[in-house]
């Protein structure tokens, strides 16, 4: 049993390290640099932007005249690499194809800015030919604080049915990537466009917000519930909270263990429709590594949600010598993918497609802060139990394992007798830690919902 202590000591302090550095992780990865919009937009020029609660990452205006509309955009870049930014006209909502392209490039390490106009078909985009730049003039471009702005004049009508006329309404489209070869953009990645809600009037003085694929906010608000509340307090009761039940019975089992099995069910069933909800068939989001780990972790989730109830299944006998291995297996499974699940619900927040405001990460960062010390909080009172007691609760643990979730009713009551004041902290603290997990990922739930982008 010593050894059993033993393991679960390390085990714990595991979970309890890999949660201090996904706290340390919040404080680390703060949000990047923002920019004001312009004043004017919506008075003197239109406007189109991912009109973030702090500021945006991206602005497109512009005014026309009788012959021209004049363009500016506007980027929040990590470096001066070689990119572009892009302005695309559809008459489609949401649709990357047949849609007439005016792109600015940043090239010679922000030394050189050059425009040309290209036509989406599908997922291909191609340069006008004979000539990209026909009907493009006044071209200015600089780089300057991690800001890339590039201005040009595209005329009106063009002789080239793949230059749209601007005198009719489009879907505003915004792309940003790599250039290679000094004048080929290459395809942008997911979060580095964003399309109008609405049909925009180029001779109007319009603002316009990008639009937001509900899909996206769908998912993360289903996993959300299913990891910050279902699955973490199906763990905390797992390890804390049980003794509290373990006189009362319900077919034959400790009602911590119905509720554990519960919780954790349910959390496993929303993680599948979460899943279900984003599936596209690919797998590349976010604009740096960190981002792009998100759809690899959740699939690592996915897969482990579905192996963990099957290995509860196929528990060996309560007699058998393996039925410790199956605890250890289960229950290290069961913290190791939580943790993953609260980390890749941190990117998820994180990622533009997301189109959060910030307030949903100071919320996560209070959370988490939150949860830490509710293990500090727990873990002492379960050492005051122990020698108090002089019953290490690993046993109990180990004995409700072994029983299929019954305990011992003497020796729990005996160390109620013992130790009231344990019991009736337990109770307030398990008071306190639902209301508080239940509040705060719901009050993420909320801004995710509703509030608009304020990180690249």
């Amino acid at each position: 049993m010593e050894n059993n202590y033993s393991l679960l000591s390390n085990t714990f302090k595991i979970f309890f390290t890999m949660n201090v550095l996904l706290l340390w992780l919040c404080f680390l990865i703060d949000t990047q640099a923002l920019f004001t919009p312009d004043s004017d937009c919506g008075k003197t020029k239109g406007c189109y932007s991912d009109c973030g609660d702090d500021g945006t990452t991206f602005l497109i205006s512009w005014t026309s005249d009788s012959t021209a509309v004049n363009f500016t955009i506007q980027v929040e870049l990590a470096s001066n690499a070689d990119q572009y930014g892009a302005v695309g006209l559809s008459t489609s909502p949401q649709s990357m194809g047949d849609t007439s392209v005016t792109s600015c490039l940043m090239t010679n390490s922000n030394s050189a800015f050059t425009v040309q106009n290209s036509y989406n078909t599908g997922r291909t985009n191609t340069p006008i030919a004979p000539n990209p730049t026909d009907g493009l003039s006044g071209t200015t471009g600089s780089y300057i604080g991690n800001l890339f702005t590039c201005s040009f004049a595209r005329t009106i009508a063009n002789s080239n049915s793949q230059v749209f006329n601007l005198n009719n309404d489009y879907y505003i489209l915004y792309a940003r990537g790599t250039v290679s070869g000094g004048n080929t953009i290459q395809q942008h990645a997911p979060s580095g466009r964003s399309f109008s809600a609405v049909k925009v009037d180029l001779q109007s003085l319009t603002n316009v917000c990008a639009g937001v694929d509900m899909r996206v906010k769908a998912h993360g608000c289903i996993a959300i519930i299913a990891w910050m509340i279902l699955a973490n307090l199906g763990y905390f009761i797992a390890r804390y909270y049980k003794p509290l039940w373990s006189s009362k019975k319900v077919f034959g089992s400790d009602i911590w263990f119905l509720i554990h099995r519960v919780l954790m069910v349910s959390a496993a069933v929303l993680t599948i429709i979460s899943f279900g909800v984003i599936i596209q068939g690919k797998f590349t989001v976010g604009s740096n590594s960190f981002e792009r780990s998100h759809p690899y972790i959740g699939i690592i989730v996915f897969c482990f949600v579905i192996i963990n109830p099957i290995i509860g299944l196929l528990r060996p006998d309560k007699q058998s010598k393996y039925r410790p291995v199956f605890y250890w297996v289960h229950y290290c499974i069961g913290a190791g993918v939580l943790i993953l699940g609260l980390i890749n619900i941190f990117i998820g927040i994180r990622l533009e497609e997301a189109d959060t405001s910030n307030q949903a990460y100071y919320v996560f960062l209070g959370y988490e802060s939150f949860q830490i010390a509710m293990i500090v909080v727990l873990e002492v009172l379960k050492y005051i139990e122990g020698k108090k007691a002089k019953n290490v609760e690993s046993d109990r643990e180990m004995k409700a394992v072994h029983s299929d979730g019954v305990a011992d009713k003497e020796e729990t009551k005996k160390d109620k007798e013992d130790l009231p004041y344990a019991w009736t902290a337990k109770l307030i603290l398990l008071c306190v830690h639902v209301i508080v997990t239940v509040i705060l990922p719901l009050a993420v739930v909320g801004i995710v919902a509703t509030s608009t982008s304020s990180t690249d």
